[in-house]
């Protein structure tokens, strides 16, 4: 898991998350965005043929009127390399076991906007929550997601 820098322009700011951005010009297709966004973030550069599953479009933020809309690719990697942090983007890193998180009375619902409880995993000093909780519980077939 990625934790994003500390940046007041950015809304998911400090924020636990996958590597990710926008497609740009030179990128052939989303699948090509990922990579080279995972490359630019972390330094892991991934290949094709690592691929094990492309998810279907998800729904991020909180305008649920306009979502900003997702495409999640799932690589497989055989160990965990070492990665070189993009330090303006990404503030830390660490490895979020599967097995623990399956653990759903590790789960626990937390007011993490005033007024507003949402399903989170603690993680660190902070949360796993919001779209990349969502995104694990889906990757890990949990279905704790809206619950």
């Amino acid at each position: 898991m990625l934790r994003r820098a500390t940046n007041p322009l950015d809304p998911w700011s400090g924020h636990f998350s996958f590597p990710g951005g926008r497609k740009e010009e030179e990128d052939k297709d989303l699948l090509a965005t990922c990579i080279r966004e995972t490359q630019e973030e972390t330094g892991l550069l991934l290949d094709r043929s690592q691929l094990k599953k492309s998810l279907s479009l998800q729904p991020a933020g909180r305008n649920f009127s306009s979502p900003l809309w997702v495409q999640p690719f799932i690589f497989r990697i055989n160990e965990p390399p070492a990665l070189k942090l993009e330090q303006k983007e990404i503030q830390s890193s660490c490895w979020l076991d599967a097995a623990t998180f399956r653990d759903i009375s590790l789960h626990q619902r937390i007011e993490m906007i005033p007024g507003k409880t949402f399903p989170a995993y603690s993680l660190e000093d902070y949360y796993l929550w919001g779209f990349t909780y969502r995104l694990m519980c889906l990757i890990l077939d949990l279905d704790k997601a809206e619950k």
